[in-house]
């Protein structure tokens, strides 16, 4: 009886183990989703650019003109999806605004094989800063952030002490990325535990780095700008308690727009797009407009 509880309790172990082995290599290697649509089909006008990480990697992106506008945002898309993802849900901020998409590292049209969760990706967001400050179009341009889900969080830790950056939107974003690996388990009830701690001992070995440093509740402190904070209550992957913990933390100026939805339904209504628009009109529109 002992030798086969023993040999139950080795085999659960081994199968735990390689699950999260697989589930790991998964959650590393997203699927490139195909790119469904480009500015033309929605009547933009726009260009395909190109552009350069410090560590080597060569992001596909998009800049989309506007005559009127003497500021920029850059959008950025979550995991896994592209920069076509988010366009149909931006488009509202054109012509007010220049707008910048790009396909983050591993993701689209962009090099790299797998994703840092945030730990890399703000490398991406400052060499897309970098064109834009060597573009003659928006050289002098006030640069926004618009984020979401990753793209949210990645746009808190790009913002931390960095001048660049005049007004940021963090929509969905989680506030600490450890619990977000234990709530990926959650069906699994108290395994979730085991499963996220071997995930964190994976992840920290494969990146090596340490998930908490990509948690945007420790680097929101630091961010220079004025922020606003979006969550649906109804959220069904990222609790909207991690809106209510970085608000908390947020510095002043900030505001936070509660919405309705599943976390995969991002909240586009009339109340939503004048909220956002008005936030970067206020903070990124010239003297004198």
């Amino acid at each position: 009886m002992k030798r086969m509880l023993l040999k139950i309790v080795i085999d659960g172990a081994i199968i735990i183990f390689v699950l999260t082995i697989i589930l790991g290599y998964r959650a590393l290697n997203p699927a490139r989703m195909p790119v469904v649509i480009t500015p033309s089909d929605l009547g933009l006008p726009y260009e395909k650019v190109e552009f350069f990480t410090d560590d080597g990697k060569k992001l596909a992106g998009w800049f989309i003109p506007s005559k009127k506008a003497s500021s920029v945002i850059i959008c950025l898309h979550g995991y896994p999806a592209n920069k076509s993802d988010i366009l149909p849900l931006i488009e509202f901020l054109y012509p007010d605004f220049s707008l910048f998409l790009f396909d983050f590292r591993a993701h689209g049209e962009s090099t790299g094989k797998i994703t840092h969760f945030g730990l890399k990706e703000y490398l991406d967001v400052f060499a897309a800063i970098r064109w834009l400050r060597s573009n003659p179009e928006t050289k002098n341009a006030k640069i926004g952030i618009w984020g979401y889900s990753l793209g949210g969080a990645v746009g808190i830790i790009s913002a931390d002490g960095n001048n660049d950056i005049k007004a940021l939107v963090s929509d969905s974003s989680f506030a600490n990325f450890p619990e977000m690996i234990t709530n990926y388990y959650k069906n699994l009830g108290p395994l979730k535990y085991v499963f996220g701690f071997l995930s964190r001992v994976l992840g920290r070995w494969v990146l090596q780095s340490d998930f908490i440093l990509n948690s945007p509740e420790q680097r929101i402190s630091g961010i220079r700008c004025p922020i606003l904070i979006i969550h649906s209550q109804e959220d069904n992957f990222v609790p909207f308690e991690h809106a209510k913990r970085l608000f908390e933390k947020a510095p002043q100026p900030k505001e936070i727009l509660i919405t309705h939805g599943s976390h995969t339904e991002p909240a586009c209504t009339p109340e939503y797009q004048k909220k956002v628009l008005n936030f970067f009109k206020k903070y990124l529109y010239q003297e004198g407009r």
